[in-house]
């Protein structure tokens, strides 16, 4: 009986023993596992993440169900440059802890240095799903991904709830301004950005962008005043140019002059600024209908020519001047070097159109317009767009092409031209081609509009 009981106290004895050893290996494995933490973090810290990523993974052996130690290689990778390994260590971290977001928007700052807009905005809109209170910081970084991905008007919502959060920083402002520009909510833009400007009167992107709006929308005064910041902030050749142009848009020449003679002081043989001055002058020309200033403008953009950067452009200037000084002939020559010379500056083949219709090559006239149009694209207004379409339809006919006249002239009225005068052409257009249903019915439209109007009753004697 002694036996058993000294037998069953053995084992009694030992068992504890054993467990006793189990749970100092557990503490000692604990102690070192945050010992390797630390010396890791110190390593990171000190700039070795070598050194840190062997502290880690050494961590990792000990705990591999540690989502921490996971989570800080992935940051050492990160930062020895190894993005791959990164992201397999963040994604492994963010399995361990599917709550935590850390690993998630670390995933999300790779991707942006990867530039990855897309995988970057997947990963930071995860992060923020996941976060019940949102910091500004991560709305604004998922904002910026969803942006760059080519998609704004997904990026409208975290920008708001960012604002909502913290309305004091101008970045996120000057953000929303370029998402509301680019998904044509321009009052929201505007608004936008002079929001960025009072917070950060010195933040020139958002002051350029104003500037720009406002240019596109035909506010030039609104635009001078941003210039003017600008040039305050910023005093170069370049704001005094921008500033001189924008004069020279308002008609305000004497102006646009003055300005552009502070931006020569220094350089007052600079091909740049003589394009400029040459532009002036042409604008002017063109403004005033006095030739002289077009004759002017000859002698500044021939010493911009010696230069080859720009050739188009001032070729396409100086071709203007020949036209506005009455030198047709000489003005096509030039014009038609304009286009062909790469870059293009695309203004060049509204001036060719004009050379050419004035010599009567109305063919040529209608092609040049057809490649600006296609340069151009819906980049400009409806009504451009709607007048150049019925230019190209009056030159078609005007040339015998009546099936192209057709088309163009259609494209006008669907782009706003209400004209019934431009119905009466595409009725004509529609005739010539041969399409009498078309024709016929445009013309009664027409009628119905303006049942006086001589054109159309002149056209209804032909079109029965």
């Amino acid at each position: 009986m002694n036996g058993v009981r000294w037998i069953v106290g053995f084992v009694a004895i030992a068992t504890a023993v054993a467990g006793g050893a189990i749970v100092v290996q557990r503490v000692d494995r604990e102690r070192q596992y945050r010992r390797l933490l630390a010396e890791g973090e110190q390593a990171l810290l000190a700039g070795n993440p070598y050194a840190a990523i062997e502290d880690f993974s050494g961590a990792i052996a000990l705990r591999p169900d540690a989502m921490a130690a996971y989570y800080r290689r992935g940051e050492a990778y990160r930062a020895d440059h190894h993005d791959d390994w990164a992201i397999r260590d963040l994604r492994e971290a963010s399995r361990l802890a599917p709550d935590a977001a850390q690993p998630l928007v670390a995933l999300g700052e790779v991707y942006d240095a990867k530039d990855d807009p897309i995988e970057a905005a997947r990963w930071y809109g995860e992060a923020a799903d996941r976060l019940k209170d949102e910091t500004p910081a991560l709305l604004y970084a998922l904002a910026l991904a969803r942006y760059r991905a080519g998609a704004p008007a997904a990026a409208i919502d975290p920008l708001k709830r960012a604002i909502e959060r913290n309305d004091s920083v101008a970045q996120t402002y000057y953000l929303l301004g370029l998402v509301y520009r680019d998904t044509n909510k321009i009052d929201a833009a505007i608004e936008a950005l002079e929001q960025a400007t009072k917070i950060a009167p010195t933040l020139t992107p958002a002051r350029e962008e104003l500037a720009d709006i406002y240019r596109a929308q035909g506010r030039f005064a609104d635009e001078s005043a941003q210039l003017q910041a600008l040039a305050a902030l910023d005093e170069n050749a370049d704001r005094h140019v921008a500033i001189a142009l924008a004069a020279a848009r308002r008609g305000q020449f004497d102006a646009a002059l003055t300005a552009l003679s502070e931006a020569e002081a220094d350089s007052p043989n600079d091909a740049r600024l003589q394009l400029v001055r040459g532009r002036i002058y042409v604008a002017r020309a063109e403004r005033t209908l006095d030739s002289e200033w077009a004759r002017r403008a000859l002698e500044p953009l021939e010493r911009a020519l010696s230069s080859h950067s720009h050739r188009s452009e001032g070729l396409a200037l100086f071709g203007r001047a020949l036209f506005l000084a009455g030198d047709y002939t000489g003005a096509e020559r030039i014009l038609r070097e304009a286009v062909s010379t790469s870059p293009v500056d695309r203004e060049a083949f509204g001036f060719l159109a004009d050379a050419s219709e004035r010599l009567g090559q109305v063919l040529s006239a209608r092609d040049a317009l057809v490649s600006l149009d296609a340069l151009e694209g819906d980049t400009v207004a409806p009504p451009t767009r709607a007048s150049r379409a019925r230019r190209i339809g009056v030159l078609s006919l005007r040339g015998g092409d009546a099936k192209s006249a057709a088309r163009y002239l259609d494209e006008a009225i669907d782009a706003g031209d209400s004209d019934v005068a431009t119905q009466g052409l595409l009725a004509d257009a529609y005739w010539r081609a041969g399409d009498a249903d078309s024709a016929k019915t445009t013309l009664a439209a027409a009628l119905a509009r303006d049942p006086q109007n001589v054109g159309l009753v002149r056209l209804s004697r032909t079109i029965k």
